[in-house]
């Protein structure tokens, strides 16, 4: 049997499918915790078989290039995570949206995490206004959230939320796609495919990033396009099951095939302006300083956008309807980020100060260092000395040698 390797700090979250976003989240808290100088492995996807399609998307693909994952345990196998690292962070993105966490099995909340194991989320998000479900759920998960030694969420809403539903007051920090310096993404663009085809054009060009094709938002693609004059560029959602469904709701020239998440980085730093329906496609647009539009997404979960448009004071740049855009001729204008980079810079060096903070402090409860024995030693003497004046010698001596076994 091979020997396990040992790590610093294990990281669980949503990086191992076709969301771009999702990807670039996971590496860039994969490189912020590195750059503290913790030994980092991100954890493989619990439950999933040896066929699974999971092990045929971008996001495995680009894992496989730039950082380590443990192997897949089976959830009822997860506790065995406890061997490979001292620290565990949950990570960013929806894993606190219930309809997907409930998949889980409590893992989103470090059910398997023993107690003397640091536990930290970061920038969790709930992706909508409320945590939907039943009374027995919220009360397991306020219990495991309790646990943690540090949590911290991404929405300004969420705050709201876990204090409301849990008792829980959070840190707000920022998406790790923030925090560390773009040059890691600009490192990752250099070799695209999309780099060495668009050096042969040089020409302007708009750029869409569409996860959900309206023909609204087609109509107000066309209507940015005539204005500005520009070719396009189309990027779509990255599940390739979906790709010609999308594809063919777009019915648009331009959309980029088998793209990457390289490619992706690519268009959105190279465009001369962006529209799209994602919130971490806004969140590009913004560390990257482009003119963007951004449609709110309502079966995405609205607070995302709205909490991100209120953060950096780019409101104007948010639309909640695409048929808005044609009556907004102000849209189509250059954003001035002076504001907006200025909000970004205080807001890195605080979300980067809490994470390293945590990282750096002692486990909370510490003093459950082996939970299962001495919490059934702690019951076993407590009950002993209870009883003690009401029992024989004989058993007195045989409930000593119990508290004492392993």
């Amino acid at each position: 049997m091979a020997e396990t390797t040992k790590y610093d700090v294990a990281v669980l979250g949503l990086w191992w499918s076709s969301n771009y976003g999702s990807i670039m989240t996971y590496y860039s808290l994969y490189r912020l915790i590195e750059s503290y100088g913790y030994r980092t492995v991100i954890i493989d996807r619990p439950g999933i078989g040896p066929d699974d399609f999971l092990f045929t998307t971008d996001g495995r693909r680009f894992q496989r290039e730039h950082f380590p994952v443990t192997p897949v345990f089976q959830f009822h196998e997860l506790g065995k995570l406890n061997d490979y690292a001292d620290c565990f962070v949950m990570g960013s993105d929806q894993v606190w949206n219930f309809g997907i966490c409930e998949k889980y099995q409590g893992a989103f909340f470090l059910k398997f995490a023993a107690d003397n194991k640091k536990k930290l989320s970061y920038a969790a998000s709930f992706g909508h206004p409320g945590f939907f479900a039943p009374p027995e759920a919220i009360e397991e998960t306020k219990h495991l959230l309790e646990r943690f030694d540090g949590i911290s969420v991404r929405e300004s809403g969420a705050v709201d939320l876990m204090r409301d539903t849990f008792g829980i007051v959070p840190e707000r920090v920022l998406d790790p796609v923030f925090t560390v310096d773009p040059k890691i993404f600009e490192d990752l663009m250099k070799n695209s495919r999309a780099a060495k085809e668009r050096e042969k054009k040089k020409e302007p060009f708009l750029c869409t990033y569409i996860l959900d094709p309206t023909e609204e938002k087609r109509e107000a693609i066309l209507h940015v396009a005539g204005e500005k004059n520009l070719p396009m560029v189309h990027m779509l959602d990255g599940y390739t099951e979906n790709f010609a469904t999308n594809k063919k709701a777009m019915h648009l020239d331009g959309v980029v095939e088998d793209l990457k998440v390289e490619d992706w980085l690519y268009y959105i730093y190279h465009c001369d302006f962006l529209i799209t329906d994602s919130c971490h496609g806004a969140s590009f647009a913004i560390l990257f300083g482009k003119p963007f539009i951004c449609i709110g997404n309502a079966g995405r979960g609205l607070p995302r956008f709205e909490s991100l448009a209120g953060l950096f004071h780019l409101e104007d740049r948010f639309v909640y309807d695409a048929e808005e855009i044609e009556k907004r001729p102000e849209l189509l204008e250059s954003v001035d980020y002076k504001e907006a980079h200025e909000i970004l810079k205080r807001e890195r060096k605080h979300a980067k100060k809490w994470l390293k903070e945590m990282l750096e402090a002692p486990v909370r409860n510490e003093a459950y260092q082996e939970p299962e024995k001495s919490l059934a030693m702690k019951v076993v003497l407590k009950l002993y000395k209870t009883v003690r004046p009401l029992i024989s010698d004989n058993t007195k001596a045989r409930l000593k040698a119990m508290a004492r076994r392993k």
